[in-house]
């Protein structure tokens, strides 16, 4: 069949921009040897204090599963607090004020889901600091504040975000610490009787960079006396801007991309192809394939699944997407399999959400090179002095790897290889000083 019947289970069994969770996160997940999950279990658990962590990776990395993961294994022993800034938050008016409130906001929201009632003096208190920053700009009308209402309208103001210049105000930037330490309180009077407080803050590893260094920078991000894990950008945790800010945090984890080509002994690409990671990309595909009945069986010749895991670069997200795009070009080309020919189409497809700027593909180069990064900048009409790795790595031009003998290491990513050897053979003397 190549019918529209046929391809719309595929379609929708193939999402990429939602995380495996509840039963999907059993059925579907596929073990990785680098997820940071058991680690972070045991490093929390070892923490007797107020342990603060960052999970580093790129966009679509699979970041999200896997806190999803460390918050399943969590919760008979934590209360386990989840915050998505995605959805709580305005995607550009977004700063560490927004952060922290949100954090202090759902902490004592899931307390009060499970019953816990504020100490009355505790609960006047906190509101008095939320409403500080929820009604600045207008009068409360003068009634009586309950938690239910102020909750609502706080939220609202969260999702358009605060203004730039009402975070720096003489009246609000006190109020901050003022509901951090009214939170701590809440957190220190809860934990006498419920266990220990773990809260996982998703969502701003797809903030700029500029966004994310300003937000990590203040200290207030480690101020609440619980544990908690913040997903960040890749781009922030190799830039030199963030190494001293990154002190104040206990670790910085790694989710690094699952490898499709193996490294030289100096940490270099080469083009010997990495099987037991192309194994783990295929059983992604093949475990969700296996949710369709037997017609499916046969739905990717193998050609065309390793091309699918090749140019993924080993990033989930971008082979979940090829999938998706796969089964697009098969039903217009009225296919009943995935072919090497449609996983061909599917992959230029694809290729067209990727722009490469004529400054960048020196640093392509080098990166595909010697698979390490650089500190070489360009002066930015858009964004002023830049750090081209830096940019390279936040829009996935190049990608991470970690071999567990030679350590760390970068490539350009795959389906951008064509690209590159096109420029190469178009500027030989290039490459010479290069």
């Amino acid at each position: 069949m190549s019918d529209f019947k046929f391809w719309t289970p595929v379609y929708q069994l193939f999402k990429p921009d939602e995380p495996l969770m509840n039963k999907d996160l059993q059925d579907l997940y596929v073990r990785r040897d680098d997820s940071p999950v058991d680690r972070l279990v045991n490093l929390l658990a070892m923490d007797d204090t107020s342990a603060k962590f960052l999970l580093a990776g790129h966009r679509g990395g699979g970041k999200t599963t896997e806190l999803r993961r460390l918050e399943q294994k969590c919760v008979s022993d934590y209360i386990v607090v989840w915050v998505d800034t995605d959805t709580a938050l305005d995607k550009y008016n977004i700063g560490y004020a927004e952060v922290v409130v949100l954090i202090g906001l759902q902490i004592v929201a899931k307390l009060t889901e499970l019953g816990w009632k504020l100490p009355g003096k505790l609960e006047q208190e906190l509101l008095a600091s939320f409403a500080r920053i929820t009604y600045q700009d207008k009068l409360t009308g003068g009634g009586h504040l309950e938690l239910p209402k102020l909750f609502q309208d706080l939220g609202m103001l969260l999702k358009v975000g605060f203004q730039r210049e009402t975070t720096t105000t003489r009246e609000v930037r006190p109020a901050l610490s003022e509901i951090v330490a009214k939170v701590n309180e809440i957190i220190a009077a809860a934990q006498r009787d419920k266990p220990k407080l773990l809260v996982i803050v998703d969502g701003l590893d797809r903030k700029d960079f500029g966004i994310a260094l300003e937000m990590f920078s203040s200290s207030l991000m480690t101020d609440l006396n619980c544990h908690i894990v913040y997903a960040i950008p890749i781009s922030l945790r190799y830039s030199s801007a963030f190494r001293q800010p990154m002190q104040s945090f206990d670790k910085c984890l790694d989710l690094a991309n699952i490898p499709v080509f193996k490294c030289d002994d100096k940490a270099r690409s080469t083009d010997e192809i990495d099987r037991a990671g192309r194994h783990i990309l295929a059983t992604v595909i093949q475990k969700r394939v296996g949710k369709l009945n037997t017609s499916y069986s046969k739905l990717f010749h193998a050609e065309a699944l390793d091309l699918l895991c090749e140019k993924s670069g080993g990033v989930m997200r971008d082979l979940v997407r090829l999938a998706r795009t796969s089964g697009e070009v098969a039903l217009r080309k009225k296919c009943s399999e995935i072919s090497l020919t449609v996983a061909k189409d599917a992959v230029r497809e694809d290729r067209q959400s990727y722009t490469i700027e004529d400054y960048q593909f020196p640093e392509l180069h080098k990166v595909r090179k010697t698979g390490q990064l650089s500190t070489n900048d360009f002066d930015s009409p858009k964004y002023g002095r830049i750090v081209i790795c830096d940019e390279l790595l936040h829009n996935k031009l190049i990608l991470g790897y970690q071999d567990p003998e030679y350590g760390r290491w970068f490539d350009v990513n795959p389906i951008l290889s064509p690209d590159l050897e096109r420029w190469r053979s178009m500027n030989p003397e290039n490459l010479r000083s290069l």
